[in-house]
């Protein structure tokens, strides 16, 4: 559309130009969801810039089953987002922030229940340890899985 030399507003808090990097995470709307949904994966708070997300999850991870929740919270968060802006654009639906966040929460923990991954006693320890809605996060099952 920008081609055209049309702009689009964003649809979460209405900044003039709805760019990528806006999108993905720089948008309040969105960035709430990104912390959610991530939790302490990071191993501190993450960053709004799509660059250094990227950057940051793309790095060679010391840790195997943080990069995998991590990559996957990745991946579900960019699908739910898009749906939601859709939905925005085209249905004139909304869900608060919370409601986008435990859908993902339900996705990602569906989606580790389908793999082989799930085996992992780690990973088996945070959905039977952690209620929906609990973030996924390394620190919920050290502290109460093992």
């Amino acid at each position: 559309m920008r081609n055209w030399g049309l702009t689009q507003p964003c649809l979460f808090c209405g900044e003039p130009v709805e760019t990528r990097d806006h999108l993905y995470f720089a948008c309040p709307y969105t960035y709430t969801v990104w912390i959610e949904v991530v939790g302490n994966l990071f191993g501190d708070a993450p960053d709004p810039d799509w660059e250094t997300t990227l950057e940051r999850i793309t790095a060679r991870a010391t840790n195997l089953l943080s990069a995998i929740l991590l990559r996957l919270a990745f991946q579900v968060a960019i699908y739910y987002i898009w749906i939601e802006r859709n939905n925005r654009r085209h249905n004139h639906t909304t869900k608060p922030a919370s409601q986008l966040c435990r859908e993902i929460d339900k996705t990602i923990r569906n989606r580790i229940f389908s793999t082989k991954y799930y085996e992992s006693q780690k990973l088996y320890c945070i959905m039977q340890c952690s209620p929906p809605g609990v973030r996924l996060s390394i620190d919920y099952f050290r502290l109460y899985c093992y």
